[in-house]
């Protein structure tokens, strides 16, 4: 099946700098049935690697996004020997003011990592504002995408405008935005509206990685509206965002934190204020109608991704940021 490599962060190409690299998941240690129970009845996310924790050892360096429940018993053990490196998604806004004992047994283990990627430059000041101890460990590294993949199929553009996503994502602000006007919009992914709710000129739906890459090279714009709490930096959205970059797309985006370090307004993308439906109504109807000005982002989203994006840039910057860890 023909998938886009991004979602493994670029192990495959770390290997290109010199670096041996493995991927672990119970099911390569424990049979089916076990597995299927332990993922269905008895872990989580975050606590289902714990029966692989023997295998550790057999690395110099853990580097993980999940595994918190792992992370914590390293911490507590006081484990040296091998290196826990954190890919950082909402680390800031998970630990939130630490009121609760789990924010503040999340915090401690966190505080003990080796290293920590974070995907966006605002997470990471807040970070060595939290961690001062690890300033120096902590990097940003723009979150990989497979440029390869997802590049310009040269499909004839239609008068949609695409947004994708299962959580976290503003999907009203765009149904507000398109609702009686010519415009159409498609929302990939759950939109937790029922199709009876929404304007006939919007429609939603689940589609395969092929699928996708044919409706983001026929979107007239893409539009990533996220609504994270105004003083952390979370980093929904950028998955998403980075795939319409290389798609070469003209991209809205509500303006974030995290957004902040991809798009330069007016360049590669442009901003429109948080749940503000009329401000992005006047953007899109804008785009829409100024295909020279389409193109100019495109061609600006597609070399900035090519550029900053790319599985090879981001298993580089990895490489010399890990060999800091050994």
């Amino acid at each position: 099946m023909d998938l886009p490599r991004n979602l493994f962060f670029g192990m495959e190409e770390l290997r290109q700098y010199g670096h041996e690299t493995g991927y672990l998941e119970i099911e390569h240690v424990c049979p089916a049935w076990l597995c299927s129970l332990l993922r269905r009845y008895v872990l989580s996310m975050h606590s289902v690697h714990l029966p692989l924790f023997p295998w550790f050892f057999r690395y110099d360096i853990i580097f993980t996004s999940t595994a918190y429940y792992s992370m914590l018993l390293k911490a507590v053990l006081g484990i040296r020997s091998f290196a826990w490196v954190l890919l950082d998604f909402n680390i800031r806004g998970t630990i939130g003011d630490a009121n609760t004992l789990r924010q503040r047994i999340f915090q401690f283990a966190v505080s003990r990592v080796d290293g920590i990627v974070t995907i966006n430059e605002a997470e990471k000041k807040m970070l060595e504002e939290l961690f001062p101890h690890l300033v120096g460990r902590i990097v940003c590294i723009p979150e990989a995408t497979d440029t390869d993949f997802f590049t310009p199929t040269g499909e004839k553009e239609e008068d949609y405008v695409l947004t994708v996503g299962n959580f976290g994502r503003d999907f009203k602000m765009l149904i507000d935005a398109v609702a009686g006007t010519d415009m159409r919009a498609i929302i990939a992914g759950k939109s937790g509206f029922s199709s009876g709710s929404l304007p006939p000129n919007v429609t939603h739906g689940m589609y395969s990685p092929g699928e996708m890459r044919s409706l983001y090279s026929r979107a007239r714009a893409v539009f990533i509206g996220i609504n994270p709490p105004e003083k952390y930096a979370d980093s929904v959205g950028t998955l998403s965002l980075g795939e319409a970059l290389a798609m070469s797309k003209a991209v809205v985006v509500t303006r974030t934190k995290s957004m902040e370090t991809y798009i330069t307004d007016g360049t590669n993308g442009i901003f429109v204020p948080r749940r503000d439906s009329v401000a992005l109504r006047k953007v899109l109807e804008q785009l829409f109608s100024d295909e020279k000005q389409r193109n100019m982002l495109g061609r600006n989203a597609r070399a900035y991704a090519q550029k900053e994006l790319s599985l090879k840039i981001f298993a580089g910057r990895l490489s010399e940021f890990l060999r800091t860890i050994q």
